[in-house]
Order: C-alpha cells, then structure tokens, then sequence
C-alpha cells in the first residue's frame, strides 16, 4: 500500500495553482452609467507573438469585458473586445529605476554656441522593449500586460463602454 504525504506549505501551493484561474491579467473598469448593476472588469484572455524569423514584430493580445451582477458576483456576459496588436510601429517611453529616461537635444549656432536645449523622454519600438523587460528579468509579463492595458483602455474606450 502507498501513501502519499504531501507537506501542508506543500498541499497550500499545489492549492494556490490549481485555484489561479484562466486569466493573463484583469483591470477593473470604473462603473457605468447606464448599466450600474454591473462590475465591469477587463480580463487578458491570451496573447501570441508570430514566429520570430518572420517579418512581423507583433504581439497579439486577446481581451474580454466581464459584466459582473454586483448582487451574487456572478458573472452575467462576457463581450469581445477588438484584438490589440501591439506592432513593430508601436513606440514607448522607456522607464529606468527612478522614472522615464531622458535625453537632451541642443541646438547650437555657427560658432558652437547652444542657442536652444530641450529634454525629452527616450523612446524604444514596443515589442523589442517587451522582450528586452521580460528577458532581463526588469518584469514579469503581468506587469507588462497591466502597463499595456492602460493604453488599450484609452485606445478602445468608445468600444469598452458600448455594453
């Protein structure tokens, strides 16, 4: 006869993964008005990138909108919202530890001296940048998913608040 013992730091681990759920990453959407029966919440379904020895520099984000009875916290409807494609024409600012970075751009007359000097923030194409954060451990991809999810929220507003 065998038996099995597993630790309880153990069994509350294989716990904790077995109860983790389907979801990438989920952003709760403020109420609406027509609809204030509802929690609302933007759930990262999936997410693919082409085969890297292609031309493409994408990355495929598939999202949902959940409706969520505020009485019983059931789910009512999930909606599809418009595939976001993160594409090698994407730019971002790039962060470093103590906020963005900067670069500085001077102008300078015939004689070299500066007429004009403006700061601005340095910028990177987004999927190398995505890569470059995950592979270099700088973040997790949920927290790249949660920082790209700000922009799809202000790029697909019309569609998120048309339930």
């Amino acid at each position: 006869m065998k038996k099995t013992i597993i630790s309880p730091e153990n069994q509350a681990l294989l716990d904790a993964i077995k109860n983790i759920g389907k979801t990438w990453f989920e952003m709760d959407l403020p109420e609406h008005s027509v609809y204030p029966q509802f929690k609302r919440k933007l759930v990262v379904t999936g997410f693919n990138t082409p085969d890297m020895e292609g031309d493409e520099e994408r990355i495929y984000v598939n999202v949902r909108q959940y409706l969520i009875l505020k009485d019983g916290g059931t789910i009512h409807k999930r909606l599809k919202m418009p595939l976001w494609m993160i594409h090698e024409g994407n730019i971002e600012d790039v962060a470093g530890k103590n906020g963005l970075l900067t670069k500085t751009i001077q102008e300078s007359d015939d004689d070299g001296n500066i007429i004009s000097e403006i700061t601005e923030t340095l910028k990177a194409q987004s999927v190398q940048y995505v890569r470059f954060l995950v592979k270099n451990k700088q973040m997790h991809i949920v927290d790249v998913l949660g920082r790209f999810m700000e922009i799809y929220v202000e790029k697909f507003k019309t569609e998120i608040d048309a339930i």
